[in-house]
This record gives structure tokens, sequence and C-alpha cells, in this order.
């Protein structure tokens, strides 16, 4: 299966790649990568999982089905509604009051289409955002 992996620094996509394996061996290198990126002095390591849901037009091709089977959450009339998780490792980032603040981090999840991918792609800038760390900050 393929997978996307995208490395996002200060609200701008420094690298990205789709590779062929599976999402957990991928997932668990792209770990160690980031780990030796990582400062344990000024910042925490973490991996989060979220989900983002994509509609998928039916019917679904057999390599499609065999692909995203156990993530499908559902069906409409016209469209199979899947879950994709979509993996944030977080290695550089910092604590400001109560507000955690991401400054690099790595996004791994599974290649759906090119949609899919500019969808991931944003959402990837936007974690590590400078404008939305100081959105946050005028809040206070």
């Amino acid at each position: 299966m393929k997978v996307i992996v995208i490395k996002s620094e200060n609200g701008n996509v420094s690298k990205k790649d789709v590779v062929e394996g599976d999402l957990a061996s991928v997932l668990r290198s792209i770990a160690n990568e980031a780990l030796k990126e990582w400062n344990e002095n000024s910042s925490d390591f973490i991996i989060m999982k979220d989900v983002h849901e994509i509609h998928l037009p039916l019917p679904l091709k057999p390599q499609t089905y065999d692909t995203f089977k156990n993530y499908i959450k559902g069906k409409s009339k016209n469209e199979a509604i899947i879950e994709i998780p979509v993996f944030v490792i977080s290695f550089d980032n910092e604590w400001v009051d109560s507000d955690f603040k991401d400054k690099r981090v790595y996004v791994v999840s599974l290649y759906v289409d090119e949609k899919t991918e500019k969808e991931i792609l944003e959402y990837a800038k936007q974690i590590t955002s400078p404008q939305q760390r100081e959105e946050v900050e005028e809040e206070e």
C-alpha cells in the first residue's frame, strides 16, 4: 500500500514522499528518523493519532476495497465513508503557558488520491503554522 510522509516546519512543507509499505512499518521508521532530530532537553516527543474522513464513490474497485476495508465506517447511496488514520509525530515543540505549539512534525497517513493528499498537506502546514501559534497567544 502507499503511505504519504510529510515533514512540516514552521508552516511549510519541507519534505513530502509517497512510499510503498505497511503503514505501521513506515510509521515506526519515520518515528526513528524523528528521534534522531529530537532534542530531549528542549522538547517533548509525541506521536498522536487522528482520523481524516474521506468519501469514495461506489462501487469500490477490488484493490481499493482491500486497501481500505478496515477503515470503512459507513456508506451512503453513492459513497463509501472511510476514516483513514493520520499520525502526527511531534519532535520540536514547546509549551507556552497551557498551550502546546508544534514547530516541526512528521505527518504519516495512507495515500488515497491527489485530493486527499492536498488536504493532508494543508493539515500538516496548519499544525506548525507560526500564525496559528500567534493566534493562540492573542487569545490569552
